[in-house]
């Protein structure tokens, strides 16, 4: 008989056991580790054991599956209007599709109790709060397409596609920024300034980068003003996995007024050759279908698809 309950602090090992065990796809960080679910998940001080359920067959852990909130639109706390069922990972078992059931129950039965009046399947970049690195590459890209098999256990349960994420890739070997009229009017009334470790904007900033390596280039104009931003993360130990030095683009973030003239090219462009200079191999993001401006950027700067996701919606 199949036993399910809430997280407990011995737990760890066994869910490091089901993550190496479970087809999770390959963007998925592997060898799994306890000390990684601790860095990455356990220790975050949102982190709540009533959210993490996990599924035993005779005291062995077959699976689990975590649900969880994002940022108020402020970023200043947790807001529980919305929540999401991060990952429903279960080893291959009987009663997989049972057990895959019920653990997506139990999670949305304890996002309903804490007040979730939305119910999400997958992360996303606006609700990185748990698995970053460990999941979908530099950040969460909702359910990926290598995961079938999870996808599958949210459609049962009746939900639908809300959004679909794009893993972008860009080899920076040989890559040079472009050189246009447009580009160098930029690169004379501006500066470009590198912060490694820079003051986290916002709590939920400050939370869910805690204990990785961030780096943020500013371009300011020569009045002084703040033009727009653009965020990476060093992606270890991920990166480590591949051989190679990898980054992860985090944010772009143009001001308002400033916007659609060409800013965010440029800066993404000299960001990223400033980490191809200091042996940054690939850099990685990721981007919503929905917004076609940020794919029609990356597409410039010659970016890829790796991989897909899906983002799924209760019905």
């Amino acid at each position: 008989m199949i036993e399910f309950r809430c997280f407990r602090n011995d737990d760890p090992p066994r869910l490091a056991d089901v993550w190496r065990a479970a087809d999770l796809g390959r963007s998925a960080m592997q060898p799994m580790t306890s000390s990684l679910l601790e860095a990455c998940v356990f220790s975050k001080p949102y982190f709540d054991r009533e959210g993490l359920f996990v599924a035993l067959d005779s005291g062995r852990a077959v699976g689990f599956a975590h649900a969880a909130f994002g940022p108020n639109q402020d970023r200043s706390a947790i807001d529980t209007r919305t929540g999401t069922t991060l990952l429903v990972a279960v080893v291959a078992h009987d009663e997989q599709a049972a057990i895959s059931a019920t653990l997506l129950t139990h999670c949305e039965n304890f996002l309903c109790r804490r007040g979730a009046e939305v119910l999400l399947g997958g992360g996303s970049p606006e609700t990185h709060g748990f698995y970053l690195g460990l999941y979908g590459g530099c950040d969460l890209p909702g359910i990926l397409d290598s995961s079938p098999a999870m996808q599958e256990v949210f459609r049962r349960a009746g939900y639908v596609e809300a959004e679909r994420m794009a893993v972008l890739r860009r080899s920076l070997l040989g890559f040079r920024p472009p050189v246009n009229r447009l580009q160098l009017a930029i690169k004379r009334s501006t500066e470009l300034r590198v912060i490694d470790e820079p003051t986290r904007r916002t709590w939920w900033e400050a939370a869910t980068t805690t204990g990785i390596s961030l780096r943020r280039y500013e371009l300011i104009n020569n009045a002084g003003e703040l033009l727009g931003s653009v965020s990476f993360w060093d992606m270890q130990p991920l990166a480590a996995t591949w051989g190679i030095v990898a980054a992860g683009l985090l944010h772009v973030d143009i001001a308002g007024s400033k916007r659609r003239q060409g800013l965010a090219h440029y800066l993404v462009a000299e960001a990223i050759h400033d980490l191809g200079e200091e042996g940054v191999a690939i850099v990685e993001t990721h981007v919503a279908e929905s917004n076609p401006a940020a794919k029609k950027l990356f597409d410039k700067l010659g970016f890829e698809t790796t991989e897909l996701g899906t983002i799924f919606k209760r019905a």
